[in-house]
């Protein structure tokens, strides 16, 4: 580019000298100036295109500084001692296996528990509405009774819903502290190993996967996903359920339907504590594979690095510097370009 800013600044010498000199027509002179103004667009453009290059020669200087970064890491990789990070990890694969089990051992739990509260809450509403003498069901709820038969039924659904969430922060609590004896957070003393782009990387990521565990395990509503939102927000697991009961449309409630409730309650009980713990336990392996990842990753980084030899890194130094130069150059280029005065 330089060599074009040196050719206009020679046609724009030569057009002054034709301007100074008595010895050419008017035509001419006329001529020389056009060729001068038409130039200066030329001109222009070169320096435009001279500050668009300035602007993308500094991702060539960012990757230059990274790749620098990680020649100086690699040395300090490939000292780290190893053998707790071996232990991690076998410790870590083991859990991976076992926290499918352990959910599924906490989900089965949950609902016996939930299923034996439920039958527990509806016993004393069925001896005292559908039970008569000689334990023979009754049919039917009348008109008169379905008010005080709505709000009994109301707060032992109520009651139900509250018990269902004990339930399950009691299982997920559990699974956390299992989470917790994992010591996901013991990755970060490896992490300072690493050059700054793949460090920022890996903090990011680690530290969103310990939050959102933090978050799953605190929280049953807020944090869940979707689905789990819709089945425990608002009281809305047995909405539906209870609303068929309670139909405003009928003056009265038969057993049938109070049967049928039943089973849509139980059906749903099985459904919420299900979906909630699968997501959590999700998350669990979800959360170990990835730091599973980050140590069999940090150990291949190892093992590459401690077969470099001297010659290798030199090389790989010398080529950076010689970039480094190459960038340097064109950059001072640009410069003279940017900073040339007008004609």
């Amino acid at each position: 580019m330089n060599d074009h800013l040196k050719s206009f600044y020679k046609i724009n010498q030569s057009v002054e000298q034709l301007l100074k000199s008595k010895h050419h027509s008017s035509e001419v002179k006329q001529s020389a100036i056009n060729l001068r103004k038409s130039m200066q667009p030329c001109l222009a453009e070169l320096r435009q295109s001279a500050a668009r290059i300035k602007d993308l020669l500094k991702a060539g200087f960012d990757d230059l500084d990274h790749a620098e970064d990680v020649w100086h890491s690699k040395p300090k990789i490939a000292r780290v001692a190893t053998d707790e990070i071996w232990q991690q990890l076998e410790q870590l694969r083991k859990d991976h296996c076992g926290i499918r089990l352990l959910g599924s051992q906490c989900k089965r739990e949950a609902v016996k528990q939930a299923q034996a509260c439920w039958k527990q809450i509806l016993e004393p509403i069925e001896a005292k509405w559908f039970l008569g003498q000689g334990s023979q069901a009754q049919t039917i709820v009348g008109k008169d009774n379905k008010n005080n038969f709505t709000m009994e039924i109301r707060s032992v659904v109520a009651s139900q819903f509250q018990e269902i969430i004990k339930i399950l922060k009691k299982s997920l609590d559990i699974v956390y502290k299992k989470l917790a004896n994992l010591h996901l957070d013991y990755v970060f003393q490896y992490v300072i190993f690493l050059d700054k782009r793949a460090r920022d990387q890996a903090r990011t990521r680690i530290n969103l996967i310990l939050n959102e565990i933090n978050a799953k395990f605190r929280s049953l509503i807020l944090h869940s996903p979707c689905q789990s939102r819709n089945l425990l927000e608002f009281n809305n697991p047995f909405k539906p359920a209870v609303q068929f009961l309670l139909n405003p449309h009928y003056n009265d409630i038969d057993w049938q339907n109070f049967c049928r409730f039943k089973k849509e309650v139980y059906t749903k009980i099985i459904e919420v504590i299900n979906t909630i713990i699968e997501d959590r336990i999700n998350l669990a392996i979800k959360s170990i594979e990835q730091v599973i990842l980050f140590y069999t990753d940090f150990l291949e980084r190892q093992y590459r690095y401690q077969q470099e030899t001297p010659q290798q890194r030199n090389a790989e130094k010398a080529w950076i510097d010689q970039q480094r130069q190459q960038l340097e150059r064109v950059s001072s280029s640009i410069d003279a370009i940017l900073a040339a005065p007008g004609f």
